[in-house]
């Protein structure tokens, strides 16, 4: 069941693709690890303090080009026993995963949200109004490289979504919502 989230602008971030299931992206995102096959590492063997549960997703445009807009998404973690003062944030009552350039972010964000349930990809799940966006190429569409990114092809809402079997923080929310106009 998702949830709903605020809707928060992100910042701008250089991201590059995920590649034979590593972590090769600048984010941030933070959350207990779960069991990984041996022969592949996961996001949990690259991160020396695990981020903890998701307390929101935020959206915000990243482009706006030739009628297609892509929407840009990261996950904001609460601040459980002084976790953002641990990663260089101060006591914030939320923070990223990990500061914009650190080497664990990417890794931290995927702890955070997961696999997306239409494309396998570390990252969260993407929605049209309802459905998923693999469902409406129409009107929206994964992008190619970075899952937590999506191309909005029509107006209407999108929506992030963390994983269903990952931790969310108390009073938090899976999901995160942009409205398109």
């Amino acid at each position: 069941m998702r949830g709903t989230a605020t809707r928060t602008p992100t910042a701008t971030r250089m991201v590059t693709a995920m590649r034979t299931g590593t972590a090769m992206r600048t984010a941030t995102a933070t959350r207990t690890a779960t069991a990984m096959p041996r022969s592949t590492p996961g996001p949990s063997s690259m991160v020396r303090r695990t981020p903890t549960p998701i307390l929101r997703m935020n959206i915000g445009r990243f482009i706006n080009s030739g009628g297609r807009i892509v929407l840009d998404s990261k996950p904001v973690v609460a601040n459980i026993d002084h976790y953002c003062d641990r990663v260089g944030f101060g006591d914030w009552k939320f923070c990223d995963t990990r500061p914009e350039g650190d080497a664990q972010r990417v890794a931290c964000d995927y702890l955070v949200t997961g696999k997306a349930e239409d494309t396998g990809r570390w990252g969260p799940t993407w929605f049209y109004g309802s459905d998923l966006c693999s469902a409406s190429p129409d009107k929206c569409a994964n992008h190619q490289t970075e899952q937590f990114m999506v191309v909005a092809k029509a107006p209407g809402t999108f929506e992030a979504c963390a994983s269903e079997n990952w931790p969310v923080a108390p009073d938090g929310a899976r999901c995160g919502a942009y409205k398109v106009k």
